[in-house]
């Protein structure tokens, strides 16, 4: 019973995982790319929010409307 629940109990934390998304622009430099992230986080973060990871406590939503606002395609990865 318990590797069950054990295993239940992973799958649950792995769908708590943050999205991961890749925004690309042309002539973009990784720097700029990190810093043009970093203000777009700062717009989508939400302290109040309640989440086992930290990166649940974004609203990916607003942070990629904000990178498309600054010129970059979003999408998620290919896997």
């Amino acid at each position: 019973m318990r590797p069950a629940l054990a295993a239940v109990f992973l799958l649950a934390l792995a769908g708590c995982a943050a999205p991961r998304y890749v925004y690309e622009r042309r002539n973009a430099t990784p720097a700029q790319l990190d810093r043009d992230l970093e203000v777009c986080r700062r717009e989508g973060f939400r302290p109040s929010r309640f989440a086992v990871w930290p990166s649940n406590r974004y609203d990916w939503d607003v942070v990629n409307r904000c990178m498309e606002r600054k010129g970059y395609q979003v999408r998620p990865p290919e896997d």
